[in-house]
This record gives C-alpha cells, sequence and structure tokens, in this order.
C-alpha cells in the first residue's frame, strides 16, 4: 500500500525484537482485573508478529503481554517475500500456542500462513496497516469510499518506511532530477490527497512537517485526521471478537475469513 489507497511496495529483510514482557509476563490469569475489564484472559503463551511501522503504535500501549517481532516494511513491495518471511517466522515459533499479527491482508500475504496443529494464529480482519492506525474497517471503508485516491502517513510510516519522495532523492543523486522527478510523480498519478493520520497525542511534528513537504512537493492537498489505537489494544489484550480472523488447529489463512461483515 505505501501507505496509500493504491496499493504496492518494497524488499527489504530486515527484522527485530520488541521490548514486550517475556511469554506470560502480564497476561493475565482468570479473575485478575485486566481480564474482568477486558473480558477476556490473554494466553501465557503468544508471541506477535508485526510490521515495525506499528513499533511506535504498540510501545504507547504499554508493556507487551508477549514478545514482539519486527519486520521490515519494504517487504510489503514484493508481497511473495513478505509471505515467506512471515511463515519462516512463524515456523520459528513452533514453541507458542498463539501468534498475533500486527498486519491486515497488506495486499494477501498473509494468505496462506499455516501454523502448527496446537497453534491459534489471530489477525485482523482489516486490509492494511492504515485501517489499523484508523481504529478499524468502517472507518477505513467510508475513507476509501469518499478518497480512494490518498497517501496516508503516520508516524510510523515516515520513520519505518519507504515512499515517492524518498525514492526521488535517491534515484536524484544516482540518475538525475528529470528522471526521478518523472517516475516518482508517474508513481502518484492517481493520487489527490495527503493524510496523515495522528496515532498519539503528542511527538508528530517531525513527521507532520514531513508529510505536509511531502503534499507540497507533489502538489497534493494535504489533511490531518484523529487515529485511533483501539483496534492494536484488542489485538494485545483481547477480546478477539468479529473484528479479527481466528485460524486453529493447523489450517491454512484463506480470502474468504477476511470478508466483510
Amino acid at each position: 500500500m505505501g501507505a496509500g489507497t493504491q496499493k504496492g511496495e518494497g524488499a527489504g529483510a530486515g527484522e527485530g525484537a520488541g521490548t514486550g514482557a517475556a511469554a506470560g509476563v502480564g497476561a493475565g490469569t482468570e479473575g485478575s482485573e485486566g481480564a474482568k475489564k477486558s473480558n477476556s484472559v490473554p494466553p501465557l503463551n503468544g508471541v506477535v508478529i508485526a510490521c515495525r511501522v506499528l513499533e511506535d503504535q504498540i510501545a504507547s500501549l504499554g508493556e507487551s503481554p508477549y514478545p514482539v517481532i519486527y519486520l521490515d516494511q519494504g517487504l510489503h513491495r514484493t508481497p511473495m517475500l513478505l509471505k515467506q518471511d512471515l511463515q519462516d517466522k512463524v515456523a520459528a515459533c513452533a514453541d507458542y500456542d498463539v501468534i498475533l499479527f500486527g498486519y491486515g491482508l497488506c495486499s494477501r500475504s498473509v494468505i496462506g500462513l499455516q501454523g502448527e496443529a496446537h497453534q491459534t494464529l489471530i489477525l485482523p480482519k482489516i486490509d492494511d496497516c492504515i485501517g489499523i492506525s484508523m481504529g478499524g474497517r468502517a472507518r477505513f471503508y467510508t475513507e476509501f469510499a469518499k478518497n480512494p485516491g490518498t497517501y496516508y502517513f503516520t508516524k510510523g510510516w515516515v520513520e519505518a518506511a519507504e515512499d515517492p519522495l524518498k525514492e526521488y532523492h535517491k534515484m536524484v543523486a544516482k540518475y538525475d532530477q528529470e528522471t526521478a522527478l518523472w517516475t516518482a510523480t508517474e508513481s502518484l498519478k492517481y493520487y489527490e490527497r495527503t493524510v496523515f493520520i495522528k496515532t498519539s497525542p503528542e511527538g508528530n511534528e517531525p513527521s507532520q512537517a514531513y508529510a505536509q513537504g511531502f503534499a507540497d512537493f507533489f502538489r497534493l492537498r494535504y489533511e490531518e485526521m484523529v487515529g485511533a489505537n483501539d483496534f492494536l489494544k484488542k489485538l494485545l489484550f483481547g477480546p478477539w471478537d468479529e473484528d479479527f480472523v481466528r485460524v486453529e488447529g493447523g489450517r491454512v489463512v484463506e480470502d474468504s475469513m477476511f470478508e466483510r461483515i
């Protein structure tokens, strides 16, 4: 998606472990105050595999009840590479009973993933990380219907993802300004708007300035909206309701599981 609602993404194979609590710490037990509040008890033996662009938002929710493995956003540009890397991480997490994904469909990169027979896979039932940052599917679909040609940014996208402006600067150094500008502009020819989604109450200013500069450079309309971390909060702490795909018993993740309700 390149943060846009016209999708397309790049290869790069980085990853990293987050600083969440060790498996089981903070997960709660039946009778705990946290369990009463969420009406759900997070399993003791879980792990999160998430896109790097969500790292800031996940950190803002406090200590994770599970360890977190982050993958480079650049993998999105080659969905088959992202799918393979995700499956490799699933295989490497065979000792965990539950695997939570900080990914949506993401150009169908999660379709075909398969865990072990004893594992449960939990995936947000949404198109991509932009919908997650907006707080849910309903708002994402509404925005897409009104303004399909929108390039979205969050703080995480600015810090961890490539975009046409960054590619432009790389190409200027490698080729020439005319070629670089044509290539970057061509990739945005169906876009009319740039939107910065605020996913935290503070610390957004540098990222907002970048998004504004992006819009000015490509002569796009610039707007801002307030996002929500509700989706991520439910992913980490439950409940895993109709907003999530739950795959058990070694079943394969299928397209039909993501159909709109």
